[in-house]
């Protein structure tokens, strides 16, 4: 049986025999040009059901008509009024923000439909205030998730800054709402955007030119902790701002009380793929060149995939970052005691190809050997598929590592210190540098000549001259704390 019979047998035994019915009758058609356009979508819509799934690409908008956009805007008027009516107090009835939540959303979406964003934003924000009030908690989130994405995608003639921090504030306000839900999870992700809307494009984009300012810092290492709180990240010491929320003004992260542990315990993400936003923040951070928050972040997404249990490729990575980071910041000691008091208790990372890249690098730098840190992190090299798993911001901060000190780009005059002699056989190039003459050598000196030259500082020593000798003389015998010469006898003196 072909591969068409087989098709249709299978269609016939689906949809109750429709292809055995044979091919629709053809319409005739005098106009070729139609015929060949109603043709198109089919082959289009074929092609991309083959193609599989894709990511959104942010293309313009269809326009709509001017009457659709009247009649929307006529419609949205008209929920507007209702909501105004059933916020007002009478002398029998009460404000109802379950019913003003509800014509509130209604005329957001018709201003969505007639592409009024700014209006749109407005209206979701009344709906998000009043899902908050009769405590709809998932309604609220997504409402003020909506008016924060319209932020930043508004073309205002407005402060960007501002913009950025009216969208931190309705993602703030979207994250408690998750939080009185009981979402954890939901609650640091909306956290993690809320952040990230703070810094920007720019510095997402890789761009180091502007930095992170403190705010911005502030707000990513909070939203850390709300994935993993500071008593169960083992990085904890690298935040760079603030402090813990789970711990009292007289207890410390390595001091909490049981008290403390327990509801730190109770808010820590669960839900599965947790760790991606928190991974996210950590290669932005590294392009940023802020190391210590960007190992605070990774042994928050390494405690995350430690509790998952199951996670083996994904927390080789994460141990893998760890070590880069430490390494970058110029600590092969605290690398090496990391990768063996914690890395090394995971069994599936002993065999995995991250532990081999991370053993090689801190050993490296720690023996001080330049030939062994080139080969470590050799592209070509024994571990070019470990460097191939690794985020491109990682892969860029390897090659930046160096013998001593934190790592930084290098320059054109860098050179790598090797141990290793030169090997015998030289190049053309070498061998007639050697063979041109060597420039002559200074003649030997003796003691006596030495001993003559001049040094440059004897017009120094001859301007700070003393020129009165008897002040000298009396500064001298004040030294014998008025001990003359009389009152030293013979027998004082040992001539032995």
């Amino acid at each position: 049986m072909s591969y068409k019979k087989n098709a249709n047998a299978n269609r016939d035994a689906l949809f109750g025999g429709a292809a055995s019915k044979g091919p629709a009758p053809k319409c005739r058609s005098t106009n070729a040009a139609a015929t060949q356009s109603t043709a198109a979508p089919t082959v289009s819509t074929a092609s991309a059901a083959s193609r599989g799934y894709q990511a959104r690409s942010a293309t313009a908008k269809p326009r709509i008509s001017e009457e659709v956009k009247a009649a929307k805007m006529k419609e949205a008027e008209d929920y507007k009024k209702k909501a105004s009516k059933a916020m007002e107090r009478g002398f029998f009835t009460s404000p109802d923000p379950v019913a003003a939540s509800t014509f509130y959303k209604r005329a957001a979406d018709c201003y969505q439909v007639a592409q009024e964003p700014r209006l749109e934003r407005l209206f979701r924000v009344q709906s998000g205030e009043c899902n908050m009030t009769v405590q709809a908690w998932a309604s609220a989130a997504s409402d003020f998730t909506r008016a924060a994405e319209l932020l930043l995608e508004s073309d205002e003639d407005l402060d960007v800054e501002q913009l950025r921090r009216d969208a931190s504030d309705m993602y703030k306000k979207a994250a408690e709402a998750w939080t009185q839900m009981g979402e954890t999870a939901k609650a640091a992700e909306t956290q993690i955007k809320a952040a990230l809307s703070i810094v920007g494009n720019t510095n997402m984009n890789g761009d180091t030119s502007v930095m992170i300012s403190k705010d911005a810092l502030t707000a990513l290492e909070e939203a850390v902790e709300a994935f993993v709180p500071d008593l169960f990240n083992p990085y904890a010491r690298y935040r760079q701002t603030g402090r813990s929320a789970f711990i009292t003004e007289n207890e410390t992260v390595e001091t909490a009380s049981p008290q403390s542990i327990q509801l730190a315990e109770s808010h820590i993400a669960t839900r599965s793929y947790s760790h991606e936003p928190l991974q996210q923040v950590v290669h932005m951070l590294v392009q940023q060149g802020e190391y210590p928050s960007a190992l605070y972040a990774a042994g928050a997404a390494s405690t995350l995939l430690e509790r998952d249990g199951v996670s083996t490729l994904s927390l080789g990575r994460a141990y893998c970052t760890e070590t880069i980071l430490m390494l970058a910041q110029g600590d092969p000691v605290g690398a090496e005691e990391r990768f063996l008091n914690r890395h090394c208790q995971n069994t599936p990372y002993l065999s995995s190809r991250e532990c081999k890249l991370s053993e090689e690098l801190f050993r490296a730098i720690k023996i001080r050997d330049g030939d062994a840190l080139e080969e470590a992190r050799d592209p070509a090299g024994s571990n070019r598929a470990a460097l191939a798993n690794l985020h491109e911001s990682l892969r860029t901060l390897v090659t930046e590592l160096r013998l001593s000190g934190v790592a930084r780009k290098k320059l054109p005059g860098d050179e790598v210190h090797s141990k290793k002699k030169p090997s015998k056989s030289t190049s053309s190039a070498e061998k007639e540098k050697a063979t041109k003459s060597e420039a002559p050598k200074a003649p030997e000196t003796s003691l006596n000549d030495l001993l003559k030259q001049k040094t440059g500082y004897e017009n120094d020593a001859d301007e700070h001259a003393v020129q009165n000798t008897e002040n000298l003389q009396d500064e001298l015998d004040a030294l014998n704390f008025e001990d003359d010469e009389a009152s030293l006898e013979d027998d004082d003196i040992d001539l032995r």
